[in-house]
């Protein structure tokens, strides 16, 4: 071990490259798609297609898409990629990891066919091409993002390991997409002009080469279950354990419609940069309250699984919550008007705020664990497949919902290919409409926020007994001993 290397911390089961590996690859992902869920919304108003109908084609899709994640969910649970034809030299070893190798370079590709729409088209052509692009997208998004977050629970069965991988996946996840977010921004705004099918082309490149080590570098080191008699049958559930398992896992859907009603709200999150060019005359001023916040948000976030160790997760996520869905609440009520003092809210609401973010990650795995050891069998990738599915759902309802508003109110349409040739063509916006895009930015926002804290109350799964659960399911424990120290009857 090098001098000043810190040593492996006791029972942890992933070294330290294989964490690093794991954290870039998941920063690649989440880039990969961030960069259509914030740029989508603008590249749709630069085309200058209908709103209203824009808004009904991202539903569409999400219908279709629907049954995608789900059955994509229960094929990974039950077939063992390994042994295709087609695929399995490209799979390796694993349960999830193959799926991921296989599949995670088709992603960028229809990243960047998506945003190749050419404007010059008729409007038809237009939603044919966003329709059919944004489906593939979606459909690789799903290959990658379910094996991607169902490798928690089989890279280690050691919670505070799990947590911390996490928590710093988070962290890192919040980090980079806030800094990507301000160059994107930056780049296309006014003030540089770059089209934002150029910028999506250059990104998506560099995202594949981040994900690529996760890919040959990364080992699952808990990928069989303990203790069950089903754990010699993993790779032969029926259609019918599928649906034992959701059904059996209430904690899981507590979570997933807080994520429904949180993400599917934050109606203000695509129209960020617009709100800040005809709210402000600026595309680049709400940048100084993200970059104000950034220092103490990031402290903030480190601190997070401390925080629930020491109160707990769900005390922790839902004080964090209330408190930056009130800050949002505020800061609607004041107007925009006041730039001085929207600044300073923002970077209030943006410690809590991300603390109850991160603390929210934490509770997925612990849903999936109680479900192995309630089941004992391991139906991660239908739950990470459906949780993956509410997460995409809930981003293109809150796309729609924003664009269909904003189509019913007084908007003036735009064509344009950047914010340099917005800006050029002078474009005003009615005072009916800068209002409603306010509503739609932060009133509607923190109303999810509120929602999504509150449904979360019902949630009565304890971290001690998950980490029993957990040993358990590892073999560390007999399922008499976890019965035993339970606090009660699950």
């Amino acid at each position: 071990m090098a001098k000043n290397q810190k040593p492996q911390p006791e029972g942890w089961r992933t070294t330290r490259t294989e964490r690093i590996n794991y954290y870039i690859g998941d920063i690649g992902r989440s880039l990969e798609g961030y960069i259509v869920t914030a740029m989508m919304t603008l590249f749709l108003l630069f085309q200058g297609i209908d709103l209203i109908k824009v808004s009904a084609a991202i539903l569409a899709v999400k219908i279709i898409d629907a049954f995608d994640d789900i059955i994509f969910g229960f094929f990974i649970d039950k077939l063992d990629i390994k042994k295709s034809k087609l695929l399995g030299k490209l799979a390796g070893k694993g349960k999830y990891l193959p799926w991921y190798r296989a599949t995670f370079f088709l992603f960028p590709i229809f990243t960047v066919i998506f945003f190749l729409m050419p404007q010059n088209a008729p409007e038809a052509v237009k939603l044919i091409w966003f329709t059919v692009t944004y489906l593939l997208y979606d459909f690789t998004y799903t290959l990658v993002e379910v094996p991607m977050n169902s490798m928690i629970v089989s890279l280690t069965d050691n919670m505070e390991e799990r947590d911390t991988i996490l928590k710093n996946k988070g962290i890192l996840a919040g980090i980079f997409t806030m800094l990507a977010g301000v160059i994107w921004t930056v780049l296309i705004s006014e003030h540089v002009g770059l089209p934002i099918q150029a910028v999506a082309l250059v990104s998506s490149v560099l995202f594949f080469f981040m994900m690529l080590p996760l890919a040959t570098k990364v080992k699952e080191h808990n990928a069989e279950l303990k203790n069950t008699e089903e754990a010699q049958s993993a790779e032969h559930y029926s259609f019918k354990d599928m649906l034992g398992c959701i059904k059996t896992n209430k904690y899981m859907f507590i979570i997933l419609v807080s994520v429904l009603l949180y993400t599917g709200l934050q109606t203000g999150g695509s129209l960020g940069t617009y709100a800040s060019f005809y709210l402000y005359g600026n595309s680049l001023i709400l940048i100084i309250p993200i970059a104000i916040a950034f220092i103490p948000q990031t402290i903030a976030q480190l601190n997070t699984d401390r925080l629930c160790r020491k109160f707990g997760k769900k005390k922790v996520f839902l004080v964090c919550g209330l408190l930056g869905a009130g800050i949002y609440s505020l800061i609607y009520f004041s107007g925009y008007h006041n730039f001085a003092l929207i600044t300073v809210l923002l970077v209030l609401q943006a410690m809590p705020g991300n603390i109850s973010q991160i603390a929210k990650t934490f509770f997925t795995p612990d849903t999936i664990e109680y479900t192995r050891y309630k089941t004992g069998k391991d139906c991660s990738g239908i739950f990470f497949s459906l949780n993956a599915f509410v997460n995409k759902l809930s981003s293109s309802i809150s796309a729609s919902l924003g664009l269909f508003l904003l189509g019913l109110s007084e908007w003036v349409p735009v064509k344009a290919e950047s914010f340099e040739e917005l800006a050029a063509l002078n474009i005003t916006q009615t005072q009916g409409a800068l209002d409603s895009l306010w509503i739609i930015y932060m009133l509607i926002p923190a109303i999810g926020t509120i929602l999504s804290v509150l449904v979360m109350v019902f949630y009565k799964l304890k971290d001690k007994d998950v980490a029993l659960m957990a040993k358990c399911n590892a073999g560390e424990i007999t399922r008499e001993e976890c019965e035993a120290q339970l606090s009660r009857k699950y």
